[in-house]
């Protein structure tokens, strides 16, 4: 079977689909991998390491792709790409960047078959090939990170002979994967956490990473706190805003929101943000950390191909199984996405 990975072309990403640890493996298990001249770069793979581990270096997207059965990508194939796809191949990727139905559709219609990562089932035996886990555990990492950049105040508490600097009083809303990645890591750093979240089981999970957790905004909180991260997402509705206007009012003068819900929406109400206050809205901060985020991406698209082939036969595709028929949003010739209308 060839496998072939294409340099993305989304503006700002960074990462790659296939590591050449994975490219390695399936060189071994009889595959042929074909990969875009530099399309690991940005994530810190040469052209050498994917020689060195097997694949074919192709000069352009159009050799890349052509004859492959099976296709790795991060992003499902924008307007720019479907040129260059031929009916019976099959897309592995994150379908988020497509928002409607009759984007699916003109995929279909071509034959082509897309299996949606971030649409994988909150199975036990799925969990190793959960995109949207791996990669939002990075972007809570890396949203602290972000965020420390832009506050011009320090993290941790600090006694010096000059002097005592207060520890960064942070405040996260939203309780998932991110929203806890995040806590663990500015615990780390040493803020004072504070955590808020509608969902009463998230509250031993706060206190676990050293936080206060908040069953209500006062403005006695939101006044003094200097980070605010957010992540709260509906599955297939808009991001809930999590403050008003007054609350954001509140916030003190050169505070910084991070709003990772922002390709839903975003959970921050952005007409009505004070100018002294930096807002950054970012759902991909994974790319951040292209390199981490790349092999733990790799990690999940591999382990989903060969859940997807457990044998070197392509034709043994098992439709009925839970994970890949709620993923296959494309499939000979049909189409079909839960959040998503038909016709539009």
């Amino acid at each position: 079977m060839l496998i072939a990975i294409a340099k993305e072309i989304t503006p700002l990403e960074n990462r790659v689909a296939l590591v050449p640890r994975h490219v390695a493996i399936l060189k071994e298990l009889g595959h042929r991998i074909a990969i875009q001249t530099n399309a690991g770069q940005d994530a810190g793979f040469n052209d050498e390491d994917y020689r060195a581990a097997g694949a074919e270096i192709c000069a352009s997207p159009a050799q890349t792709y052509q004859n492959a059965d099976i296709i790795l990508k991060i992003w499902a194939p924008l307007q720019g790409e479907t040129a260059y796809l031929s009916a019976g191949q099959k897309i592995i990727c994150n379908a988020q960047n497509i928002k409607t139905t009759q984007a699916f559709k003109t995929l279909a219609d071509r034959k082509i078959d897309l299996f949606a990562l971030d649409l994988m089932p909150r199975l036990s035996r799925a969990q190793d090939m959960d995109i949207l886990s791996s990669q939002n555990n990075l972007a809570g990492y890396a949203a602290v990170l972000t965020g420390i950049q832009h506050c011009p105040s320090v993290m941790p508490l600090m006694i010096t002979s000059a002097g005592t600097l207060p520890p960064l009083k942070v405040l996260i809303m939203g309780l998932g994967v991110a929203g806890l990645q995040a806590l663990a890591t500015a615990h780390r750093l040493g803020a004072q956490l504070y955590a808020l979240d509608n969902r009463p089981e998230t509250e031993e999970q706060a206190a676990s990473l050293g936080a206060v957790f908040v069953h209500q905004l006062t403005d006695d909180l939101l006044s003094t706190v200097q980070l605010l991260i957010t992540s709260a997402l509906i599955t297939g509705k808009p991001a809930p805003k999590l403050l008003t206007a007054k609350q954001l009012g509140v916030l003190p003068p050169h505070c910084v929101i991070i709003d990772m819900a922002a390709d839903s929406g975003g959970n921050i109400p952005t007409h009505a943000l004070p100018q002294n206050i930096t807002l950054i809205s970012d759902s991909h901060l994974a790319r951040r950390v292209p390199t981490s985020a790349s092999i733990l991406y790799s990690g999940n698209v591999f382990n989903f191909f060969r859940f997807l082939y457990p044998n070197t036969d392509s034709s043994s595709v098992d439709f009925n199984d839970e994970i890949i028929s709620t993923t296959a949003v494309c499939n000979h010739g049909q189409c079909h996405h839960p959040y998503l209308m038909t016709g539009k």
